[in-house]
C-alpha cells in the first residue's frame, strides 16, 4: 500500500430511504467550503482512529467530531469493523448541540 493511500474507508448513515444526510449536507457546501472539508476527509480515511486535535476529537462512547477550522463546520462520526468509518450528522460551530444529539441518536440506533 502507498503512503497516501487510504486506510480506512468512509461511509454515510442513510435515513430508511436511503437519503443521506451528511451527502445533502455536502451538496449544500460552496466549492471552497467542500474542498476544504474533503481535505479533512482524506486525512480521517488516512490516519482513522489515530487522527486526533486539531483535526478530530472524541466526543465520548464511541461518537467523534471532525472539525473543519477553515468554515468552522463539524462532522460527526464513529468507526465500525473493517475500518469503516460512518458519518452521522454534519453542520458548523453554530448548530453543534443539535448535531451531536442527532449523531448520539442514530449511534444509538446502531448499537442497539
Amino acid at each position: 500500500m502507498k503512503q497516501d493511500e487510504p486506510k480506512w474507508e468512509i461511509e454515510y448513515w442513510c435515513k430508511d430511504d436511503g437519503e443521506s444526510p451528511v451527502e445533502e449536507w455536502f451538496e449544500s457546501l460552496t466549492k471552497e467550503q467542500f474542498k476544504s472539508v474533503a481535505k479533512e476527509l482524506k486525512l480521517l480515511e488516512l490516519c482513522g482512529n489515530m487522527l486526533k486535535l486539531p483535526h478530530s476529537r472524541s466526543l465520548k462512547k464511541g461518537l467523534f467530531e471532525l472539525r473543519d477550522r477553515k468554515y468552522g463546520f463539524r462532522i460527526y462520526y464513529t468507526f465500525l469493523k473493517n475500518k469503516i468509518i460512518l458519518m452521522m450528522q454534519a453542520g458548523d460551530k453554530h448548530t453543534q448541540g443539535g448535531d451531536i444529539d442527532i449523531a448520539r441518536e442514530r449511534l444509538n440506533q446502531l448499537t442497539s
